[in-house]
């Protein structure tokens, strides 16, 4: 039986959260495609990938409701993977997990300590600054436009919503009678580990949703052993970017200062479905052999193709420039690729994943947290990844990746 389905509306998400438990040596599998057999899997924890982020509300409510439904009495627990910054239809997809299931309540830390993401009398914070204020508030695609968890919830369901207050949390679990998504405070890893230990002094409840912060402390409590530790490698890096958050900019921008190739994907070459990106891909595998890395970056194309735009043409935009970005990377393993590669945003990851045809991924550890590596097989060729979030690491990241200081 699962212990743990967990379903991500991205796919980076769903990488950073299910390591968590690999990590902790849980069978884990991460799957982008599936039947309704997939609660006959013989993993402990299996995420689904079911990629709602950019879906409207009704619609993911509707994809998550169904799995949820599927699963329900089948697995020990169904955890809804959320955006630490909150992003995409958390009030429909919580919703759907609740009135999917027969289980009552929902409980929701939203909280990533690790990364100084914590809520506070159901406000949530991004290293200190509402997140309505922060780079995600700014987002061209998905912006975060309120900061009170209820609230942003409220927009999408009327499913009740109940803000916990961690001090509360921590004495005893909240329950009510009817359908309600319980909202935990969470203002430090402290915090977290004794939520969690409260929620699961009788096991692990049948509902629960939030981040990797999350996953990390409730993998402690399935009776596993195997600890998995982060291999130290120095090596080129081939980084692909499709992510527009300046957190993921700045990274580029000090690669490129400390010995990477830069390389500005434009809006015609990744627009023009009729150009193929052989001779691209090999002139790039090229240059990827010289030097510490290569970056390649979507975010000029993006830029500079927004202005102006309504939500459906963004939306048509972002799945474009992806499936491309993917379909440029697939080309490029195709060129001879023999360097670790590294793609930045979950579009862009799926977009990858679909060219190539492969549905099944098995994490393997985190070399700086939200920063996972796994390996892919394609075309009989094993390859090391490393994904990651758009919003996550540090400016200097990249280079210390090379440098094998992670």
């Amino acid at each position: 039986m699962i212990k743990i389905l967990i379903i991500a509306d991205d796919f980076t998400g769903a990488l950073d959260t299910g390591v968590k438990f690999a990590e902790a040596g849980a069978k884990t599998k991460v799957m982008t495609k599936w039947d309704e057999s997939f609660v006959n899997d013989p993993s402990e924890v299996l995420v689904l990938c079911v990629p709602t982020r950019h879906d409207n509300p009704l619609d993911a409510y509707r994809r998550v409701r169904k799995v949820v439904e599927i699963a329900d009495g089948k697995v020990g627990c169904i955890f809804k993977k959320t955006d630490s910054a909150l992003r995409g239809n958390i009030g429909a997809e919580l919703t759907a997990v609740v009135e999917g299931s027969k289980a009552n309540n929902l409980y929701f830390i939203p909280a990533l300590p690790s990364m100084n993401r914590f809520t506070q009398g159901g406000v949530h914070y991004i290293d200190g600054v509402v997140v309505r204020d922060s780079v995600f508030g700014r987002d061209p695609f998905e912006p975060v436009t309120e900061s009170y968890i209820p609230e942003l919830m409220r927009k999408q369901c009327s499913t009740r919503i109940k803000s916990i207050w961690a001090e509360d949390a921590i004495r005893e679990t909240p329950h009510c009678d009817k359908n309600a998504i319980l909202v935990y405070d969470c203002e430090s890893a402290a915090d977290m580990e004794a939520e969690v230990a409260t929620l699961c002094r009788d096991g692990v409840p049948p509902l629960l949703a939030g981040c990797s912060g999350l996953a990390q402390v409730l993998s402690s409590y399935l009776g596993l052993e195997k600890n998995i530790e982060a291999p130290k490698k120095a090596g080129t890096l081939v980084v692909v970017c499709g992510s527009v958050n300046p957190i993921s900019s700045k990274q580029m921008k000090y690669a490129e200062e400390n010995g990477f190739s830069r390389i500005h994907l434009t809006g015609a070459q990744l627009l023009d479905d009729e150009t193929k990106f052989g001779p691209m891909a090999q002139g790039l595998v090229m240059i990827s052999e010289a030097g510490n890395g290569l970056v390649i970056d979507t975010l000029n194309a993006k830029k500079g193709l927004l202005e102006d735009m309504s939500d459906e043409e963004r939306e048509e935009l972002r799945s474009r420039i992806s499936g491309r970005a993917g379909m440029l990377i697939r080309d490029m393993c195709d060129a001879g690729l023999d360097s670790r590669l590294m793609i930045v945003g979950g579009d862009t990851l799926l977009a990858f994943a679909n060219a190539i045809n492969c549905n099944e991924y098995y994490p393997i550890c985190e070399v700086e947290p939200g920063v996972v590596l796994f390996t892919v097989s394609y075309n009989g060729k094993d390859y090391e990844i490393i994904s990651k979030s758009g919003g996550f690491g540090d400016e200097d990241l990249l280079v210390k990746i090379v440098n094998g200081d992670v």
